[in-house]
């Protein structure tokens, strides 16, 4: 394409949106993060079966919006136990997941944090 084109596709574009009423071209577009109240949440739940038969499900559940928000809140979290924190974290070490290298102090900030974990043997 040229630039010419280019252009003349942004000017037809600016021109075509300024023809809608500016209430009806705002309720199309998506507020941006941080407009109103945190929208979005997610909950995982995982089944498990162990070699004696004994069947488990675990789950953790979040508000905001699982691609940003609450998987930031995640992150700053376990950041922070391993800042501040360490001293009461697991002596363990190689590559770890969050879980076995956090444990405990990362469950109780994640719930502080409004993150709900739940373990639970099914029947």
């Amino acid at each position: 394409m040229t630039n010419a084109t280019i252009t003349g596709a942004s000017r037809l574009g600016g021109a075509y949106l300024r023809m809608f009423p500016r209430g009806l071209l705002e309720s199309l577009i998506p507020r941006s993060i941080g407009d109103g109240e945190p929208r979005g949440h997610y909950r995982v739940e995982t089944y498990a079966t162990t070699t004696c038969g004994a069947r488990y499900v675990a789950s953790m559940a979040q508000q905001g919006d699982p691609g940003y928000a609450a998987t930031a809140l995640l992150l700053g979290e376990s950041a922070l136990a391993l800042a501040r924190d360490r001293d009461q974290l697991p002596d363990r070490r190689g590559v770890l997941t969050p879980a076995s290298a956090m444990g405990e102090v990362l469950l109780k900030r994640l719930a502080a944090a409004g993150v709900t974990v739940h373990t639970a043997q099914l029947g």
